[in-house]
């Protein structure tokens, strides 16, 4: 029991932490739009509308996770994970602008927290299949 506890409450504050760290990008991104690399079909109305699409995912698979003891919530939450790394996608778009350091910290915030939420579900998975 306590080991579930300890479970859910780490991967609720990997989440979370996935949601703020989304935030903080989306919100800089969509207010300086035209400085971000981005392709010309993207608008920040998309990139917007994306942030409701993907930040639902992440809490219904954290809340799928908790209840279900992850055996279906993994796979909403790897889906969130991925969705959040797309955000290194500003460095395979040519463009003049220069990125500034707030820009790429933010990128890199989003993404390191991603891949920890990967992690985190991946060596749960490891660690439940070898008990």
């Amino acid at each position: 029991m306590i080991n579930r506890y300890k479970h859910c409450k780490t991967l609720i504050f990997i989440v979370l932490l996935n949601v703020f760290s989304s935030i903080l990008h989306y919100v800089h991104n969509v207010v300086h739009f035209d400085h971000y690399p981005e392709p010309d079909w993207l608008s920040p109305h998309l990139v917007d509308a994306f942030w409701f699409v993907m930040t639902p995912i992440g809490i219904y698979g954290l809340i799928v996770a908790v209840k279900s003891q992850m055996s279906k919530g993994h796979w909403w939450l790897y889906l969130y994970a991925l969705m959040g790394l797309l955000s290194l996608l500003h460095y395979n778009v040519k463009t003049d602008n220069i990125m500034t350091i707030t820009m790429h910290s933010l990128i890199w915030f989003q993404a390191i927290c991603a891949f920890w939420l990967i992690g985190y579900v991946t060596m749960y998975f490891k660690n439940k299949s070898g008990h």
